[in-house]
């Protein structure tokens, strides 16, 4: 009896040690009178979060069922790398230069959800012992399916069953505590033209990540008229930049603005953590509004013609 016991004492004891995973389970919420949008949400987007070496970390990832129907959910797991536009791109099978797809263990893998229901499955982040200070980037990849396929049809006859997948990824950005390398700077800074007849106003931010880490830049755009007066100020949120990319961020002024020509100073503040360093660059562009300068134009060659005619009949009469 007590080597039985003394044997079940040793497996719980190597799956509390070895398989902390385990430990947590996934949780299912209901919610009554939910809106049928035809869609499935996943949150967060996006998890950060700073371990150090050999720290196991839990991240809870909520998938709520807003189909209308029962959905078989399979979560699978992919390295990211860093795109200019969209920030990421998805490597399926291959394995990123920045791998944390050995590490991420979301549990269950599969399950099923009604329409209405929330699904809270914890993602257990296993960092070994011997790994190197820096940014690990992963993903985990909710994909739905219909439990009952959808019937195809053609020209109004049953064609055959199919099922309709969709694929949501939340992006895990893992920083490793140590000495790292930061560096990034403000690429560029531009408008899409230098004359406008009206706004909005197109910029477009340069960023590029030059460290081993991802870095989250954020920026201010100040405009200021010929006279060197502030007419207006753009905030702009955060942006990830992965390491070794570059990213640009795109926003438009749509602020009416009148004739002459502006200066717009685009400021990028990057925190990297030990030092607020600023980038600055300056660009301009006129604002020439044809179309009102035509008017404007017509309607003082017309009353000039009316005074010319009115004075040469004045001069007349008198004569």
């Amino acid at each position: 009896m007590e080597i039985k016991f003394f044997k079940i004492y040793i497996l719980g004891l190597f799956v509390y040690l070895f398989f902390p995973f385990c430990a947590k389970a996934m949780e299912i919420q209901s919610f009554t009178n939910l809106p049928v949008t035809g869609d499935f949400v996943v949150g967060p987007a996006k998890v950060e979060i700073l371990v150090n070496p050999g720290e196991n970390a839990v991240r809870n990832l909520q998938i709520t069922n807003r189909t209308g129907q029962m959905m078989n959910i399979f979560i699978d797991i992919e390295d990211f790398t860093g795109d200019e536009t969209a920030g990421t791109a998805l490597l399926g099978n291959e394995t990123g230069p920045f791998s944390l797809k050995n590490y991420l263990f979301p549990e269950p893998r599969t399950f099923k959800l009604s329409h209405g229901e929330r699904g809270i499955i914890p993602v257990n982040i296993n960092i070994p012992e011997n790994a190197e200070p820096g940014g690990l980037y992963g993903s985990v990849i909710v994909r739905a399916e219909p439990d009952v396929p959808t019937l195809e049809e053609e020209e109004g006859k049953t064609k055959g069953q199919v099922v309709i997948s969709s694929r949501i990824a939340a992006l895990f950005f893992v920083r490793v505590a140590g000495n790292v390398f930061e560096d990034g700077i403000l690429k560029s800074f531009s408008a899409d033209k230098k004359f406008y007849q009206k706004g909005p106003i197109s910029f477009t931010l340069l960023y590029e990540n030059k460290g081993s880490v991802h870095l989250n830049p954020y920026a201010s755009i100040e405009i200021t008229n010929l006279m060197g007066k502030k007419v207006d100020e753009i905030d702009i949120a955060p942006w990830f930049v992965m390491p070794g990319f570059s990213r640009s961020k795109v926003l438009n002024w749509e602020k009416r603005i009148a004739f002459g020509r502006y200066e717009a100073a685009a400021t990028a503040k990057v925190n990297r953590g030990y030092q607020d360093i600023i980038d600055e660059q300056k660009i301009n562009f006129w604002v020439i509004p044809l179309k009102h300068l035509a008017i404007g134009a017509s309607v003082i060659i017309f009353f000039a013609l009316i005074i010319t005619f009115i004075g040469s009949k004045f001069e007349i009469k008198r004569k």
